[in-house]
């Protein structure tokens, strides 16, 4: 087996991997915002050998490059959830993987997957061949509101491991703590702003602030993303959405301070610069909780000293990753998402 890295080692984005085996397939396909060179380094004859993608979840730094995987010639099979398959391109050979722990085989290939507590439709796998046998985490988070199926009593040959947040002592509580207390801090004189994705962190962090004496508002992407949620438990629990839905659906008052939440995590669209300079200017402040992008509205407000960040876990750190390679038998490691290691 070879493994070859298009992306996502030693750098924050860019996801791909790619497994060269009996049988060829890539890994995820993201791509870097604001690098020169933005895709996955893999060759038009590496792309073309491939035989299958499987697709960890949505966000763009997973599968923002599929549609140049396929400009570039990948004609194989794109496997992933539902929720990951309708954020993709049109693209005519795709596998929906049911809602359901468990696994599948495609011809040669054993796939057992479970869901990594990253976001709706986020999967974790662990792909065997009769040459190879590779767990991938994905953006891996057991604390997470979503539901999560850990990841324990495998054997693999080599694992590849979300360590976004790297050797850095992230301890969830403390970072909570300190989310908290900015929001109160701000609250008491203005607005809050939370620029998030769509399909991610906003759940823990609106739960995390719905204690907080002040309105919710939550723009029309998300509003529709928690509809839909509740329809299905399969990624979030019941209680939980009901506890979103009993904040976010309050009646709008304007005159009080609230909290908005954006989904917009790098305030790149019309609708989030605008929302951004109507915050600042009303006297409120922009609290941005996850990773900044090179080159991004978000990143200049910072560099302006506009806006604050604060890291919330939605990924792992190495104490994580090391509790995990615990409770299984891996060859080998490869950590992915952190410039660090």
């Amino acid at each position: 087996m070879n493994f070859i890295v298009g992306g996502g080692v030693h750098e924050h984005g860019r996801n791909c991997f790619f497994v060269e085996a009996d049988i060829n397939y890539i890994v995820d396909c993201g791509i870097m915002r604001g690098a020169e060179e933005p895709y996955p380094r893999l060759t038009a004859e590496q792309i073309r050998s491939a035989q299958y993608v499987f697709l960890t979840h949505m966000h763009e730094d997973h599968i923002g490059a599929f549609g140049w995987l396929v400009n570039n010639g990948f004609r194989g099979l794109a496997v992933a959830s539902a929720e990951t398959i309708k954020a993709l391109p049109e693209y005519d050979r795709t596998l929906v993987l049911p809602q359901s722990f468990g696994r599948v085989n495609l011809g040669a290939v054993c796939v057992e997957y479970g869901r990594s507590g990253h976001c709706a439709g986020a999967l974790w796998y662990q792909i065997k061949t009769d040459s190879s046998n590779v767990l991938f985490s994905g953006d891996y988070c057991e604390n997470s509101l979503f539901n999560v199926d850990k990841i324990s009593g495998r054997e693999a040959e080599l694992a590849v491991l979300d360590c976004a947040f790297g050797n850095m002592p992230y301890v969830r509580v403390e970072q909570e703590g300190k989310i908290t207390k900015f929001a109160q801090e701000v609250l008491r004189k203005g607005s809050l702003l939370l620029p998030v994705p769509k399909n991610g962190r906003a759940a823990d962090l609106i739960c995390l602030l719905g204690d907080l004496k002040c309105n919710f508002f939550v723009d029309a992407k998300l509003r529709s993303f928690f509809a839909a949620q509740e329809k299905n438990n399969y990624w979030i629990p019941k209680a939980i959405s009901a506890k979103i839905e009993a904040l976010i659906y309050r009646p709008q008052n304007t005159e009080l301070p609230g909290t908005y939440f954006i989904a917009d995590a790098q305030l790149n669209t019309a609708a989030g610069a605008k929302a951004a300079r109507e915050i600042l200017g009303f006297g409120g402040k922009i609290l941005l909780t996850g990773h900044t992008d090179f080159g991004s509205e978000a990143e200049r407000l910072v560099s302006a000293g506009l806006a604050s960040e604060i890291a919330f876990s939605a990924h792992s750190c190495m104490n994580d990753d090391k509790l995990l390679i615990s409770r299984n038998n891996f060859g080998n490691v490869v950590y992915n998402h952190c410039k660090d290691i």
